[in-house]
Formats: structure tokens, C-alpha cells, sequence
């Protein structure tokens, strides 16, 4: 755990109850963000803490990721009760992502020893990369495919299963465990929590509902985030303030997100989460500009 002053003294802040207070406004923002898209908010939570409240961006990872599980937690229970969640998917994709995780938080550690100052800049560069990706995928919408079959579907490998909750039929199961690892690296390198991936993902590649991916996705989220959060546990690069702070905020604003999920048409809720990505991506750019501006 870090120590109050020290976590004082490595931000903006100078007063703990304007820094709890902040952070329970970003973590309302947040959970409301969750339980309306199926995201953690890390890809908002991560260069928020970097930038507005001036942690650095290991230890912005390790917070959010412990936060994300409390969140991705709340939002579990909701979807599970309203039949939004396909148990066996996440377990297929966690399958992946759990060792992805901590794959991703390793090649972090080694990133910033062999990198010094240059990781953020590095990191902030994929993450609008990563951004600007999902966003595309999530506007575009789904594509019609020969016989109605999702890509997923139509992988030539095997074995394959079932997801009856989805209703889909013959689904490639390596490639659900792929799919599940190349996320879960990136839970564990860039601090997401993996929703921004996954959402997207289960609808485009999948074939799954709107409304069921985001409730699966946050079931996954639960799983990556957790084993991440241990890994950055135990390299005390998490602050139990910050975590439990966003985390406070985010449980009530969970609650006023999945009820705004389940009165939002399909298509709406894919414009609006393809809006939101774009301007976190646009922050970003704006910083990565500024921070080479002032180099110079």
C-alpha cells in the first residue's frame, strides 16, 4: 500500500479530502460508464489519473485495475440478473485472458526499466491506436456475412462449441481463447480493463446481441482485471485511496448506467460508446502533442 503523503507529494494535490473527493466524482462517471457500455474505464481512468491528478502511469494502472474490479463486480451482479451475461463465454475468454493479463503486466515492468521517460509516450500512442480502433469497429456495426454466420463462426479451427445463451451455434473455441489472450495483454499493459476491446469485439467477431456483450464483457473484465490487480498488488504499485475512492463513486454510478443501457436502442448505444472513445483518444493526442511541444 502506498503511504498517504507519498501518494500526496506524487500528484497535484496537497489537501486528501479535495483528492477523495475528485476521485469520487471520476469514479461516479465511471461506473456510470460501465454498466451503460460494459467497460472498466480504464482507457478514461488511466490518463485521467496521469494528467488531472498527475500519478504516475504505473501506479494509475495499478489503481484503476482495482478499482475496475470492483466495478466490472457491480455491474456482474445487475447484467446476471437481467440475462444480459453468456456464462460461457466468459469463461472461454478468461481462459486467455487471465494468463494474457499477466503476460501484459510483466511486459510493463520491462518496458519502463528499459525505457525510462520515453513509456508514457509510448503507452499514450497505443492507446489512441487502440482507441480509434475500437471506436471504427463499434460505429461501422455489424456486417452481413454468407449465411448469417459470424466470423467467429466461420473460423476453420476446432473444437468448437456452443453459447446457447447467444444462441449461437459451431463457435471456434481457440479462437475464443485467442481472442481472449491478445486482450488480456493488453489489460495488463495498459491498465484497460478490457471491456473497450471486448464490447466490440463480441459483437462484431462473436456475434452476440449489443445489450448481452456488454454484460458478457464486463464478466470478462472481472476475470482479467483481477489477476492484474494481483500482479500490481504484490509490486505495491496500487493505492488503496485511489482504488477505493473511484471504486466508492463508481458502485452508485453503476447502478444509473445499466438501467440507461436497457432503455437504449442497439444502435444508439453503439454511436454514443464509439462518441465517447473518440474523445478519450482526442485527450490523448492533445497530451502526447503537448509533452513533444515542450520537449523541444
Amino acid at each position: 500500500m502506498i503511504p498517504l503523503d507519498e501518494l500526496l507529494s506524487a500528484s497535484y494535490f496537497s489537501d486528501p479530502v479535495m483528492l477523495v473527493a475528485c476521485l469520487l466524482g471520476v469514479g461516479l462517471c465511471i461506473g456510470a460508464l460501465a454498466g451503460l457500455f460494459g467497460v472498466g474505464g480504464g482507457f478514461l481512468t488511466v490518463p485521467i489519473l496521469e494528467s488531472l491528478f498527475g500519478f504516475n502511469f504505473t501506479i494509475s494502472v495499478g489503481s484503476n485495475l482495482a478499482a475496475a474490479l470492483g466495478t466490472s463486480s457491480v455491474g456482474v451482479a445487475r447484467h446476471g440478473k437481467l440475462g444480459n451475461i453468456e456464462f460461457r463465454t466468459v469463461m472461454l475468454l478468461a481462459l486467455g485472458s487471465v494468463p494474457g493479463a499477466l503476460i501484459g503486466a510483466e511486459f510493463h515492468a520491462y518496458l519502463v526499466e528499459i525505457m525510462g521517460g520515453g513509456f508514457k509516450q509510448l503507452m499514450r500512442g497505443l492507446f489512441v491506436v487502440l482507441l480509434i480502433t475500437s471506436a471504427w469497429l463499434v460505429w461501422r456495426g455489424p456486417r452481413e456475412t454468407p449465411h448469417g454466420k459470424s466470423p467467429m463462426q466461420r473460423l476453420p479451427i476446432g473444437p468448437y462449441v456452443d453459447l446457447p445463451r447467444a444462441g449461437l451455434l459451431h463457435i471456434s473455441l481457440p479462437g475464443m481463447v485467442a481472442m481472449g489472450l491478445g486482450v488480456g495483454l493488453m489489460v495488463g499493459l495498459m491498465g484497460v480493463g478490457g471491456g473497450v476491446l471486448f464490447m466490440p469485439l463480441l459483437v462484431m467477431v462473436v456475434g452476440m446481441s449489443v445489450h448481452q456483450a456488454v454484460g458478457t464483457s464486463l464478466g470478462v473484465v472481472l476475470c482479467s482485471t483481477g489477476a492484474a490487480v494481483l500482479r500490481y498488488g504484490f509490486k505495491d504499485q496500487v493505492s488503496l485511496l485511489v482504488a477505493l475512492s473511484i471504486l466508492t463513486g463508481s458502485a452508485i454510478g453503476v447502478q444509473f448506467g445499466v438501467w440507461l443501457c436497457l432503455k437504449m436502442q442497439a444502435r444508439k448505444l453503439r454511436r454514443y460508446f464509439a462518441l465517447l472513445v473518440i474523445t478519450a483518444a482526442a485527450m490523448l493526442v492533445v497530451k502526447i502533442v503537448s509533452t513533444a511541444m515542450a520537449v523541444k
